[in-house]
C-alpha cells in the first residue's frame, strides 16, 4: 500500500528541518493505516513530537567509545637497516657514489703536476681492478666495494647482525687497530685502541671488518683511508654526518696535540718517486698521507695547514727532504690535494706536532 499524501509531506518537512540528523528517513519503516488502526482520512495527531531531541541526536553523532591512553600505545620499533650484496660492472654513481675525501684526480694541465713530476701517472682508482666488483649496500647506499663475493658476504653478515642488535647506535662504531691493521668495531672499544682477535672476543666488542695490506693493494688504496672511507659511508647510510678526514685520523691513531709547532714553505712530490724506497725503508706511495722532513723523527705526525686556504691534513713523516731552496716540508701528492697546494705547487704552511698513543705496524 502506498504512502499517504500527508506522510509524504511530513517526510519532506522532516528532511528539510533536520538535515544534520543521522536518522535517515530510509531507515524508518512507515506503517500503513491498517497497521496503525486508523482510516486514511484520519489525520495524524500533533500531540506526539516527531522531532528528535538534542540529547538523542548528540547520542547518535558522538557515540561513546572506550579510548586507550596514549602512554599505553606501544611505539613502533625502528626499521632494521637493510644490508645487501650486489655484483656491479661499474662504480656506483649519483646519490650512491662511494664517499671520498680529497681524492679527486686533478686536471692534466695542473701547474703542480708540471712542477712536481717528471712523468705523469694517473691517480689510483678508488675501486678494485677486477671486471666485476661486489658492492655492500646499506639502506640503498653503497658503503663498500670488494674484489670478490667471498670477501663481501662475511662482512655483510656481520653488518646485518650488528645493525640489528638491541640498542644499536651509530656512535658505537669505532675505528680501531687490530694487530696493526685498521678496521671498524662495534662496542665499547675506544677509537684508536690497539686490539687483537682475542681481546675483541673477550671484551665483548664485535669486529665488523679490518683492512689488511693485501686488500688495500687490490683496492689501490692505503689501508687507513679505506677503513676511514668505509666507516664514513656507513655513517652516511645510517643518517649520520661523516667524520672529517682529520677527525678520523686522530681517532684511528689516538693523536693528541702538543705545544710544539713549526712552519715555513712546503712543496709536494709524487709520480717521479712513486713506489721508490723512502729514507725509512718504506715504498713511497703518492696516494698515502705522508711527508718528508729534514730532521723530524720518522713516524712523527704533523697537522699541516695551508696558511692561504686554512685547509689542513694530518701526515706521517717517512722520508727525508726537501733539499731545494727554503723549503722545509715535502708532502705526498695526496696530502697536497687535501690542503689545496697541488695546483700552486709551493705554499706557506703551519704545522703542529701530534703524539700518537698507537701506531700502525
Amino acid at each position: 500500500m502506498g504512502l499517504l499524501a500527508t506522510d509524504r509531506c511530513r517526510r519532506q518537512q522532516w528532511e528539510r528541518s533536520r538535515p544534520e540528523s543521522l536518522l535517515s528517513w530510509r531507515n524508518v519503516r512507515l506503517m500503513s493505516p491498517a497497521e496503525t488502526g486508523r482510516s486514511p482520512a484520519t489525520p495524524l495527531r500533533r500531540s506526539r513530537n516527531l522531532t528528535p531531541t538534542a540529547d538523542s541526536t548528540q547520542a547518535w553523532i558522538q557515540p561513546k567509545t572506550e579510548t586507550t591512553p596514549a602512554a599505553a600505545i606501544a611505539p613502533r620499533p625502528p626499521a632494521m637497516p637493510r644490508v645487501t650484496v650486489r655484483p656491479a660492472a661499474a662504480p656506483a654513481t649519483g646519490a650512491q657514489q662511494v664517499f671520498k675525501q680529497c681524492l679527486d684526480s686533478p686536471p692534466a694541465s695542473s701547474e703542480g703536476v708540471k712542477r712536481g713530476a717528471t712523468q705523469q701517472t694517473p691517480p689510483a682508482p678508488a675501486r678494485p681492478d677486477a671486471a666485476t666488483v661486489y658492492q655492500i649496500w646499506v639502506n640503498g647506499k653503497v658503503v663498500m666495494e670488494l674484489p670478490s663475493s667471498e670477501e663481501a658476504a662475511p662482512i655483510a653478515q656481520r653488518l646485518t647482525a650488528a645493525l640489528g642488535s638491541p640498542g644499536f647506535s651509530v656512535d658505537q662504531l669505532r675505528l680501531v687497530l687490530v694487530e696493526g691493521e685498521p678496521g671498524v668495531a662495534l662496542g665499547d672499544a675506544k677509537s684508536g685502541e690497539r686490539l687483537n682477535e682475542r681481546s675483541i672476543a673477550s671484551g665483548g666488542d664485535r669486529l665488523l671488518f679490518r683492512v689488511d695490506r693485501s686488500l688495500a693493494n687490490r683496492l689501490n688504496r692505503t689501508a687507513d683511508l679505506v677503513a676511514i672511507d668505509w666507516l664514513n659511508n656507513l655513517r652516511v647510510a645510517l643518517g649520520e654526518a661523516p667524520l672529517s678526514l682529520m677527525e678520523a685520523q686522530a681517532d684511528l691513531y689516538s693523536l693528541t696535540q702538543t705545544s710544539r709547532n713549526l712552519g715555513g714553505i712546503t712543496s709536494w712530490y709524487g709520480p717521479g718517486f712513486h713506489n721508490r724506497l723512502t729514507a725509512n725503508g718504506e715504498r713511497f706511495n703518492q696516494y698515502a698521507l705522508t711527508a718528508a722532513h729534514p730532521k723530524l723523527p720518522f713516524n712523527t705526525y704533523l697537522r699541516v695547514t695551508n696558511v692561504r686556504t686554512g685547509e689542513s691534513v694530518i701526515v706521517r713523516i717517512n722520508d727525508r727532504g726537501p733539499y731545494v731552496g727554503q723549503r722545509s716540508l715535502d708532502l705526498s701528492r695526496q696530502a697536497a690535494r687535501c690542503i689545496g697546494s697541488e695546483k700552486p705547487g709551493v705554499v706557506r704552511y703551519e704545522a703542529v706536532i701530534l703524539e700518537p698513543q698507537t701506531t700502525v705496524q
